[in-house]
């Protein structure tokens, strides 16, 4: 297939072939492309914003503008930091005066995210399915009127852990996917909704775009229905939600508003399921919930089948719905086994990952009313390709970091810092080999009950230690910190990190710490 052809400037849209957009050009005349100059200076750092979009017929790519919120940098000189501010340019933001070395990058992408990096070129932009013309409102939440056939028979939720039927939509042509809920639960043993109302909820990135039927906009609307997966060693039994019926409906006109009815009409076809079995051994993970912290405990384990629009090996993507979803009962520590089936509507170019989660959780009291307590958890993630996750029994691939330290003392104790800026320090795992990590600190507010998180912070997998940039903490607030290994191999953290972020295979495994007060 050939190649359509490329364009560079800022705020067009070429698309190409999975080969790659601009394949054989070098990073010094990408550089210049984008600046007018050829060879970037010394002390310059250029900042481009590019989003990736998947579509049917290739990659397109779009420049994005900074202008709205612009980057910034800040330098550690040894005894403070200083922040520089940049400037537009053609196709990004360029910043000059930034000695060579490691400096953090700061994005506004809806959480301040900090990048430490010594790279002299970094790209901000993100992945995302479907169609680059596409228009995205500020609506998430749309009605919906259903007008369903050839449904299998409702069955209605009978517990926590054994889900009925429910319904979801997803385009193949548009970034949303999300669920639809029925206003009047159809009946047991129904199989049909004539003319019922419905929300339609954006679960995806963006919020829900204006569909234009000339242009093939299209949406999925599956049936997941429940089933059992086994049961735990106390008779609990396990189920899960599945897809089993879909339909794609015909290309359709809409502009979402509060008001406006989406219309929704077909009929659903049964698809052939895919039989996988799920051996997942929590009592490994149970103790690695204790090298993430001393006094944490197994909270919750679930696994999902996920869609990758438009990817079979590059990445998922985000979120595109579940074709299969199950959640294990709070604290079960104990190895499961469990037999799933699930369909799959979607296009040959879509592939199919397996997206395993545990979170563990150490009790610790408030500080201003001791016979309250908040939770501070940690994760264990693993995404990868269902056939490579599920090839063997389900173990941890990856440890926590270790040793985890506040200015060189232990962060499982709760304490004071001396000052804003504290130093974080770790060991990096006995199990797996991190390709960087993840550092997040979240402030309490113990009167509200409520956390805030105060967004990542992304390092290469050489680094042990970090000084807290400007902004993530503040006095006279308590707060704790979490440090999250994370191998992903194809993951470039200096240069592309949000893109490349979401990647498989990929496992993290977070280590954190207790609460620490700034005065």
């Amino acid at each position: 297939m050939k190649p359509l052809r490329r364009s560079s400037l800022l705020g067009t849209t070429c698309v190409v072939w999975l080969a790659g957009c601009g394949s054989g050009t070098s990073p010094d005349e990408r550089d210049s492309q984008a600046t007018g100059q050829t060879l970037l200076a010394d002390d310059t750092v250029l900042v481009t914003k590019t989003t990736r979009f998947y579509t049917s017929v290739g990659i397109a790519e779009r420049a994005e503008d900074l202008s709205d919120n612009p980057p910034e940098i800040h330098v550690y000189d040894g005894a403070r930091f200083s922040r520089i501010t940049g400037s537009a340019v053609p196709g990004g933001w360029r910043f000059t005066g930034v000695p060579r070395g490691e400096y953090y990058l700061r994005a506004d992408t809806g959480s301040r995210v900090d990048i430490l990096t010594s790279a002299r070129h970094v790209d901000l932009g993100i992945n995302q399915w479907g169609r680059p013309d596409a228009v995205y409102t500020d609506v998430d939440t749309s009605p919906a009127r259903l007008h369903l056939r050839n449904l299998s028979p409702w069955m209605p939720s009978t517990g926590d852990y054994e889900p009925g039927s429910s319904l979801q939509a997803v385009s193949s042509q548009l970034d949303l996917a999300g669920p639809l809920l029925p206003f009047d639960e159809p009946p047991e043993g129904a199989t049909s909704i004539d003319n019922g109302e419905a929300l339609m909820l954006s679960y995806s990135r963006s919020r829900i775009p204006v569909f234009h039927a000339d242009r093939g906009d299209r949406l999925y609307v599956n049936q997941l229905s429940g089933f059992i997966a086994g049961g735990l060693t106390d008779g609990t039994r396990v189920g899960y939600s599945a897809v089993d019926r879909s339909v794609e409906v015909e290309p359709f006109d809409f502009v979402p508003d509060w008001l406006t009815s989406m219309p929704l009409t077909g009929v659903l076809q049964p698809l052939e399921p895919r039989e996988v079995t799920l051996d997942l051994r929590l009592s490994e993970f149970s103790r690695l919930a204790v090298e993430g912290h001393p006094r944490a405990s197994l909270l919750l384990s679930y696994f999902e089948i996920r869609p990758a629009p438009h990817s079979q090996v590059e990445g998922w993507f985000g979120y595109a719905g579940e074709l299969l979803s199950m959640s294990l009962p709070l604290g079960a520590a104990t190895d499961f086994t469990g037999h799933l089936r699930f369909g799959n509507p979607y296009p040959s170019d879509w592939g199919v990952v397996g997206r395993l989660g545990q979170s563990y959780a150490s009790p610790a009291p408030s500080p201003s009313n001791p016979a309250r307590s908040f939770n501070l958890t940690g994760h264990y993630f693993a995404i990868d390709a269902l056939e490579n996750l599920l090839s063997g029994p389900v173990v941890p691939k990856l440890s926590p970091p270790r040793s985890l330290r506040i200015d060189r003392k232990s962060a499982s104790e709760p304490r004071e810092v001396g000052s804003l800026h504290p130093v974080i320090s770790w060991a990096p795992p006995t199990v797996g080999k991190p390709t960087g990590y993840e550092v997040r600190v979240t402030k309490i507010h113990p009167q509200l009950g409520l956390m805030m998180n105060m967004g990542p912070i992304y390092v290469p997998g050489s680094v042990r230690e970090l000084r807290v940039p400007p902004g993530k903490l503040e006095r006279g607030t308590y707060n704790y910190v979490r440090v999250t290994a994370i191998e992903a191999p194809h993951w470039d953290v200096e240069q592309a990190p949000l893109r490349t972020l979401e990647t498989v295979p990929y496992h993290s495994s977070t280590a954190f710490g207790s609460l620490f007060f700034v005065p």
